[in-house]
């Protein structure tokens, strides 16, 4: 017996130490919380950790309700096809909201760029000149809505921006600066993102724009409990006919590559809070490349 003891000992401490020393080499401080600069007003601070706070909620319920209604689901498989693949990578995207280390990421309200003065901007990712950063613009304030009125004012998602609310705007904010990249934009309008998942779904579940539509979707139904009143003729976008090509890339490629020559330019998002058909702007950004993308946020 003792024999058997001592043996079983040793396999455990031969096994232990090495893993010991990889955990202490290796393993990075995680942190939860996302960092607000001190640029930023009281209230500024206040509307930026509310707006965070509801980001999170709106994925976690995405990803709640993915896992309870499986891929079979006809709002899963509006945004993010049939492939097999995309239960598990459409419940990663959502992951790496949730579960990311936020260790260096900032919002702050400075605008050191100085690109907030520009008609529509409401924020921006600082690109290369602070690759954790965004910035949240003066207009945000004023523009956005918060959980709460989600499906109110008449607004009808398949018409109006979801980026109308913090919660879906800051989600396009923080795959900027989480997940290395690989929550990218496939997708240039909703229709896009209709045929996207339709046609070759393949880059559905890591497209910016699918992700956040489908977030707004679940959310406007299961818990503002807007009803289709609030959703609209999401799968009628895909059979609209763009008035020119500029405004219909195509939605069966992936992006370009980004140029390494153009990265300090910043990514503003320029959506409006207006809703119920009102007119709600281009809702266009520019990317590091250079390119403009046109779409939810």
């Amino acid at each position: 017996m003792f024999n058997f003891l001592f043996t079983i000992s040793a396999a455990t401490a031969a096994l232990g130490a090495p893993l010991e020393r990889l955990a202490r080499r290796d393993m990075k401080s995680f942190v939860e919380d996302i960092a607000i600069h001190e640029s930023c007003t009281p209230p500024q601070h206040r509307m930026i950790g509310q707006g965070l706070k509801e980001a999170l909620e709106v994925a976690a319920f995405a990803k709640d309700y993915i896992a309870t209604n499986g891929p079979s689901d006809p709002v899963f498989k509006l945004y993010f096809g049939e492939k097999k693949e995309a239960y598990p990578a459409a419940m990663g995207a959502y992951d790496v909201l949730l579960d990311s280390n936020k260790d260096g990421l900032l919002f702050r309200c400075d605008d050191p760029d100085g690109n907030c003065h520009q008609p529509g901007w409401r924020g921006h990712w600082r690109g290369d000149n602070a690759t954790l950063e965004t910035v949240i613009c003066p207009a945000s304030y004023t523009d956005r809505l918060y959980n709460a009125a989600f499906c109110m004012n008449g607004f009808v998602l398949a018409e109006d921006k979801p980026s109308t609310y913090w919660s879906i705007d800051l989600i396009h904010r923080l795959y900027h600066v989480i997940g290395d990249g690989a929550i990218a934009h496939y997708a240039e309008s909703l229709g896009d993102v209709v045929q996207l998942a339709r046609d070759n779904s393949t880059y559905s579940p890591v497209d910016t724009d699918a992700v956040q539509y489908f977030a707004a979707h679940v959310y406007a139904l299961e818990v503002a409990q807007g009803g289709d009143a609030c959703i609209g003729d999401i799968a009628g976008k895909a059979n609209e006919v763009p008035s020119s090509k500029e405004d219909a890339p195509s939605a069966s490629v992936p992006p370009a590559s980004t140029s390494e020559s153009s990265t300090t330019t910043p990514d503003p998002a320029t959506s409006t809070g207006s809703v119920g058909g009102q007119a709600a702007g281009n809702d266009c950004h520019t990317h590091a490349d250079g390119s403009v993308h046109c779409g939810a946020e």
